[in-house]
């Protein structure tokens, strides 16, 4: 199960829809350069995220829901009817190499792009300026192509802005 994935949760609050992050699923000897790694049953992996604080668009690795969402499939029995997150995920097929350089050349650019906001914070919208924005333009800098983009980016529930890119030089 390792790679990189496009995933998406139901939010953990109104108003009603998805929120969109990476999921990168790891082998139990490889780790991430700057993000820490989770394990649940024996698998590893990390999530990487646009979310909303203070208004702006920042990056958080790891944050609690995206994981409680990771939890819920590795270990059905944390599910309960107040915490049901209804992950999806789509693999994605990295435009060259194997699933680990890819693993590490998003993480690099998410924090590219978090070096980069904190000098010139973004305001998070929630129609065009939110985490599936984040997550889209990420995997165009990362050279996943319109069209694959377009068809990873689609999930059951409301969707806002997945097709809406931010400024690359974010991630560069």
């Amino acid at each position: 199960m390792t790679g990189v994935y496009w995933a998406a949760r139901d939010l953990d609050g109104p108003p009603w829809g998805n929120h969109q992050f990476l999921l990168i699923f790891l082998d139990e000897n490889q780790s991430l350069q700057r993000t820490n790694t989770q394990t649940v049953n024996g698998q590893k992996f990390a999530t990487l995220g646009g979310h909303q604080v203070g208004g702006k668009l920042v990056l958080i690795a790891n944050q609690t829901a995206d994981v409680r969402s990771v939890e819920e499939v590795l270990d059905p029995s944390t599910v309960s009817r107040w915490s049901d997150f209804d992950l999806e995920k789509h693999k994605i097929t990295p435009p060259s190499g194997g699933d680990w350089s890819f693993a590490v050349e998003v993480e690099r650019l998410a924090y590219n792009y978090h070096r980069n906001a904190t000098a010139t914070p973004i305001d998070y919208a929630l129609a065009n300026e939110n985490c599936s924005a984040w997550v889209n333009t990420l995997l165009k800098v990362a050279g996943i192509s319109e069209s694959e983009r377009v068809r990873l980016g689609e999930f059951r529930g409301i969707d806002w802005g997945e097709e809406d890119l931010l400024p690359e030089t974010l991630f560069n």
